[in-house]
């Protein structure tokens, strides 16, 4: 029978690395640090340049990504979730259930037969490794708030906002923004880029409930590989109708949000949608959202594979 792992009852959760704003990972250590200070824990944001010389880390939960875990105290006694890094000097956590490697979900876990938990949440226990998508950084009882709150606003801007990078290449997404604003513009509606910059979460709730449309678009290589972005997320729960050119994130919203893949068209039928998305659709994703994408239940899945990784190790004797 499972039984509660001990980094569940740790002291101190300490996320190394990436301060807020300073990259776009910041803003899953900012969710992640959230959450968990809402379950209450006691909850540290530190990197390798703050001096930890009289730090007490007996009996903590870091989690790091691989750009920013230099320095970070790699002790026996605490626990591990890694994102990116080279394991080297985790291997022995690894081994022991003092680790666990956390990746995003795309289709190669597919590819690789991994173990599904639930749809886009896959595992190799024998890594340890779980793959899942990210999640919005808002909390169950803030979506309440913001249903009561879009449920009172009268109109909305004619634009179209997108908050989030826009690059170029083969790994980047500028085609497609600029199909959607050419849809867009020529309705007239404005669009605006928000940016990766330095507003505040509660500035960027703003932007999305104010505006007509908040879509989440991805680049031709992030739709190919299946990888689900934390805006769609975001967007939803922070009041926005779901709008999306990815495949894979139409088909974990049951195929019910607004979607094409050539993000013109994406546009042209978003538009059209305006006329008759109502209040209840809305609600009935951002309650989806709230049930099963914060980052509460990423920590309630984390906390359950590490469960997972100390029964099987304890059946293998």
């Amino acid at each position: 029978m499972r039984t509660d792992h001990p980094a569940r009852h740790v002291k101190k959760i300490i996320l190394w690395g990436h301060k807020l704003h300073s990259h776009t990972h910041s803003y899953i250590h900012w969710g992640f640090k959230r959450a968990f200070e809402h379950l209450g824990y006691e909850t540290h944001w530190l990197d390798a340049h703050d001096n930890i010389t009289h730090f007490d880390f007996a009996n903590s939960l870091f989690i790091t990504e691989g750009q920013v875990d230099q320095n970070i105290p790699v002790r026996d006694d605490c626990y591990y979730i890694i994102h990116n890094c080279k394991t080297d000097k985790y291997q022995h956590l690894l081994k022991n259930g003092h680790a666990i490697i956390l990746q995003v979900y795309t289709h190669d876990c597919l590819d690789r037969k991994e173990p599904s938990l639930s749809q886009c949440f896959h595992y190799d226990i024998s890594q340890p490794i779980i793959y899942m998508p990210w999640a919005t950084d808002l909390l169950p009882h803030e979506i309440d708030t913001i249903k009561a709150k879009i449920g009172a606003r009268k109109a909305k801007r004619p634009v179209a906002t997108f908050v989030g990078s826009i690059s170029h290449g083969s790994f980047g997404n500028q085609n497609e923004v600029n199909a959607f604003k050419r849809a867009c513009q020529e309705h007239g509606i404005q669009f605006e880029h928000g940016g990766v910059n330095k507003r505040s979460m509660e500035e960027n709730i703003e932007l999305m409930q104010t505006a007509q449309l908040a879509p989440s678009l991805q680049g031709a290589w992030q739709c190919k590989q299946g990888y689900i972005p934390c805006r769609i997320f975001k967007n939803i729960s922070y009041g926005a109708i779901p709008i999306t050119n990815a495949k894979t994130v139409y088909e974990l919203f049951d195929k019910k949000i607004i979607y094409h893949p050539d993000s013109y068209q994406l546009g042209l039928e978003s538009i059209k949608r305006l006329q008759t998305w109502s209040l209840n659709d809305q609600y009935k994703w951002m309650d989806l959202v709230k049930e099963k994408h914060t980052y509460l239940n990423r920590i309630e899945s984390l906390f359950q594979f590490f469960e997972m990784v100390t029964e099987h190790k304890t059946n293998q004797g």
